[in-house]
This record gives structure tokens, C-alpha cells and sequence, in this order.
């Protein structure tokens, strides 16, 4: 052997050894990770209902100027409950507005509830027109705040909001 063969041998290297990484056995524990997560998952109650206690005095009333609201302080509240129009609204499963009731009257749609108590606040001759809502608790936001802007375009000074249960 000469000495340029052997220097050719000594040059050569051999090719690193490769690592064997275990992928099959990590992907089976994933999916099984995976498959128990999604198998064994509840969504609580608790996250899916949001309840909404509405402040008592309005920020902004639409027919207001400018969407400024003035708030008044009521005096006397016994004797407001016996003149407040009481105003029944009842959801359907999904939230929707299913009735809408003046009173005892039925209601067809929030447009002629405004168009009633424009007639209620003529009626009244300057003194304040004043409307208790009861609302089924299953009735989404957007619903009661159109029924709420409704009373507002109609004139009402005060909009409350009371519990379906507490109402006769």
C-alpha cells in the first residue's frame, strides 16, 4: 500500500449515525390525548347563559338630542308601580320575542307597541308616561334593547325593568 492510499483511507470518514427518533409511538399518545379531551368534554351551563343586570338610569335615551339622556329622580315609588304601563314580553327557545303584550292587549310587533304608547303618552296630557317591562328571562339582549328603544321614540320618562316572577 502506498502512502496515497493510505492517506486516502485516513481522509474518508464515515457517515454519521443517524438517531432514530421514535415518531409513531409520540403521534399514538397524541391522538389518544386528543381523542379522550374531545370524547370526555362538556361544556359547562355556567359560560353558555350571560346575565345582564342593566343599569337603573339610562346612559343615552334615542330621542334624546344628541343622545344625551337628563335623569330625573323619581319621588314617589309606591304610587309610580300604580301607574306605570306594565309591558309583557315572552321568548320562544332561541331568545327570540314569541309575544308582546300592553297590558292585557296583545301586541303584534314593537313598531305598533311604539305607535301605542305615542297614543298613551298623547293621552296623558304632560304628565310623565312611565313603563314597566317584564321579560322572560330566555329573551336575548338585542330583543329587550329594541323593545326599551321603542319606549324611549315613544316618549317615556322612565323604562324599568322588572321580574317576570314578581309580576301578578
Amino acid at each position: 500500500m502506498t502512502s496515497r492510499q493510505a492517506s486516502r483511507r485516513q481522509k474518508r470518514h464515515d457517515p454519521p449515525s443517524e438517531v432514530m427518533f421514535p415518531v409513531t409511538p409520540m403521534l399514538d399518545m397524541a391522538f389518544q390525548l386528543l381523542a379522550f379531551f374531545v370524547l370526555t368534554f362538556q361544556a359547562p351551563s355556567g359560560e353558555s347563559r350571560l346575565d345582564l343586570y342593566l343599569p337603573a338610569v339610562a346612559a343615552a335615551l334615542p330621542s334624546a338630542p344628541g343622545g344625551l339622556a337628563s335623569t330625573t329622580t323619581v319621588t314617589k315609588t309606591e304610587s309610580d308601580l300604580e301607574n306605570d304601563l306594565l309591558v309583557r314580553v315572552e321568548a320562544d327557545e332561541l331568545g327570540d320575542l314569541k309575544s308582546l303584550k300592553l297590558g292585557d292587549a296583545n301586541v303584534p310587533s314593537v313598531e305598533v307597541l311604539t305607535d301605542r304608547l305615542r297614543k298613551y303618552e298623547a293621552l296623558l296630557d304632560g304628565r310623565p308616561l312611565r313603563v314597566r317591562i317584564s321579560a322572560d328571562d330566555r329573551l336575548r339582549y338585542e330583543e329587550a334593547a329594541r323593545i326599551i328603544a321603542a319606549c324611549g321614540i315613544a316618549g317615556a320618562s322612565s323604562v324599568r325593568l322588572t321580574d317576570p316572577r314578581a309580576t301578578p
